[in-house]
């Protein structure tokens, strides 16, 4: 039997109603509520099995190939972008999670604005989620910016932070196999720095 369709969403916002976040959550809800009714009942279960709202979001457009045309009709582009926050996704997996910056002054021992001093000065790494800052914890070890990291920051800094963590990441045949990250941790400094040079000269993006 098809499920009944029936629209259960409510615009309850803290804003003028022609506000830019009262249209961004029109549009979004809209968009969900027409996704949520194509979709089978165990992929929004699945969706649902996530710890957070975002996550939950990101987890349902992850899965394009399932979700097919409920996502195609209505953005071609959305598949894509889908792509795009899984891989991020992973990457903040790869690297150990993210934290706050609260949670990097913890690590660090210093204030949040010293912290947000440092992301701003490039000689930390911080990556874009939403309006937050998220810094990956890879970067730290025993209460300090592993050396050498500030460098792959500032060196790459044209190519944004996610492309930054993209690198680090990466195994490098050139690295032994290991990833830029890793080769920091084991004090091959000057091997990833030329690394990073390299790439810039090949217009790494």
């Amino acid at each position: 039997m098809a499920r009944e369709h029936v629209s259960t969403f409510t615009l309850d916002v803290h804003a003028a109603p022609d506000s830019v976040q009262a249209v961004f959550l029109r549009r979004a809800m809209s968009a969900l509520e027409r996704i949520s009714s194509k979709v089978p009942t165990k992929l929004l279960t699945e969706a649902l099995a996530a710890p957070t709202d975002a996550g939950t979001i990101a987890e349902l457009l992850s899965r394009a190939g399932v979700v097919g045309s409920a996502v195609t009709e209505l953005d071609p582009m959305v598949p894509a972008l889908a792509r795009n926050v899984e891989h991020r996704r992973r990457l903040l997996e790869l690297a150990g999670g993210a934290l706050s910056a609260e949670g990097a002054g913890d690590t660090l021992g210093i204030t949040r604005q010293a912290v947000d001093k440092r992301r701003r000065a490039n000689t930390v790494l911080a990556v874009r989620e939403g309006s937050d800052w998220r810094y990956p914890a890879g970067q730290f070890d025993e209460g300090e910016v592993i050396a050498g990291l500030p460098e792959v920051v500032r060196g790459l800094v044209s190519v944004g932070p996610w492309a930054t963590l993209d690198f680090l990441l990466a195994p490098d045949t050139v690295l032994g196999g290991r990833t830029p990250l890793q080769a920091l941790r084991d004090g091959d400094r000057n091997a990833v720095l030329r690394l990073v040079r390299a790439n810039q000269m090949d217009g790494f993006a």
